[in-house]
């Protein structure tokens, strides 16, 4: 681990006068959570009040030490290490012990030098999620790519690059293109990026028997699939396992690699189960067009609340970025792809909303993608979960979405392969 990293890396504290524990109480550590991916491995420790911790790094082995104030050891800590699997890329054991009275020293051994970032976040209660007090540490390897790397700004993005979570054909076909012959216009695939909602600490909606962050993987997965097996269209996932990636990354994602169109995927909840259907969403310039579709934008965006935020995303260049909104052409494409995508679901599943709705989602703030948010159906309704836990009916949602993009591309440039 870099001496450089050490140095900024040795303390992280986090206190509040209003949610520490009462002087002589001990902080309870409800759970440790531990999110392998290719990417980056998170660790999640929640406790009842805020938790003050601190880490540093030790050498000969390669070890990360965080050491939580005013804790006792108890059964969920003892039985951390059980989580750790073999295919975790950073993590190669846990050990957790009372270091003193009042501190419990939690002790990753490492595969790799890494990177670490820590942060904090205040309790959640929404429809999904009842979170205390977490304090997160993500872990890079440092082949992942520089912090201060202005090209890469953010972590998250920076680890992908890098990562098996991104392909070489991505970064290769797409970031870089080769000199266009004078007499023959080059062949470039199109790029399709999928974002599947949610992950990791955020399960998104949650119904009787499934998870949204699990079924909207799949059918990302198979829509990438049949979007491969063309030669003209490349399709590529925001995340590629159970792992959180913030809003404005995800965006980042896109942008960074220089997406045609950027589709994200759900599959959510409503208060009552009587909503059913699937909607398609594109980003408003002028206020969401329902009451529905504002909730909706709201709870989204509270993503980043549930699974924290990448810190290099706070850059202000980026913010300026996404923020702004004079994006008529790709607010007219997006309202065009969100037509064609809208009038081939309904062939398949009964919609919620006839119409192309409108709101300020966050991850639909690229400036110059045509980006739409498509929720396939309500886990929320017994219906919909039942008809989203069928390979059949998942199938018939990517094929609907397929042939909508395929339409698209063929209607915007007359024909497909002179792309």
């Amino acid at each position: 681990v870099r001496a450089d990293d050490v140095a900024n890396l040795v303390s992280n504290l986090a206190t509040s006068d209003t949610s520490l524990a009462k002087p002589g109480e001990l902080n309870k550590i409800i759970a440790l959570r531990f999110w392998p991916s290719a990417t980056y491995t998170r660790l999640t420790i929640e406790s009842e009040h805020a938790l003050f911790a601190k880490y540093f790094t030790l050498a000969s082995p390669d070890r990360l030490v965080i050491d939580i104030k005013n804790a006792q050891l108890n059964q969920v800590l003892q039985n951390s290490g059980n989580q750790i699997v073999t295919t975790d890329a950073v993590i190669a054991k846990v050990k957790v012990g009372q270091f003193s009275a009042n501190t419990v020293r939690v002790v990753i051994y490492l595969k790799t030098n890494i990177r670490v970032q820590a942060q904090t976040l205040e309790p959640v209660n929404f429809a999904s999620v009842n979170y205390q007090y977490r304090y997160l540490v993500d872990m890079y390897t440092t082949q992942s790519g520089a912090n201060d790397n202005s090209d890469l700004n953010d972590d998250i993005l920076a680890a992908l690059q890098l990562s098996s979570e991104s392909t070489p054909v991505l970064r290769q076909d797409y970031a870089t293109m080769s000199t266009p012959s004078p007499t023959k216009k080059p062949h470039r695939r199109i790029l399709v990026m999928l974002d599947p909602g949610h992950g990791g600490e955020d399960p998104g909606a949650v119904g009787r028997y499934l998870k949204e962050k699990h079924v909207v993987l799949d059918i990302a997965k198979r829509l990438q699939q049949r979007l491969n097996q063309t030669d003209y269209i490349h399709a590529e996932l925001t995340r590629t396992s159970d792992i959180f990636i913030p809003l404005a990354t995800r965006v980042a994602i896109a942008r960074k690699y220089k997406a045609d169109i950027f589709i994200s995927l759900h599959a959510d909840a409503f208060t009552t189960p009587q909503p059913y259907g699937s909607s398609v969403f594109m980003l408003s310039e002028r206020g969401a067009s329902s009451a529905f579709s504002r909730w909706l934008a709201k709870t989204q965006n509270q993503s980043d609340q549930i699974g924290g935020i990448s810190f290099k995303s706070k850059n202000p260049a980026v913010n300026k970025m996404l923020l702004d909104m004079s994006q008529t052409w790709t607010l007219r494409q997006s309202n065009r792809l969100a037509s064609i995508v809208i009038n081939k679901i309904g062939k398949v599943h009964k919609l919620h909303s006839s119409r192309v709705e409108e709101a300020g989602f966050a991850v639909l703030k690229a400036p110059d993608i045509p980006s739409i948010l498509i929720e396939t159906a309500f886990i929320s309704n017994y219906s919909d979960e039942n008809l989203l836990r069928q390979d059949s009916f998942r199938d018939n949602i990517v094929s609907a979405i397929s042939t909508a993009i395929i339409d698209y591309f063929a209607l915007k440039t007359g024909s497909i392969t002179n792309y």
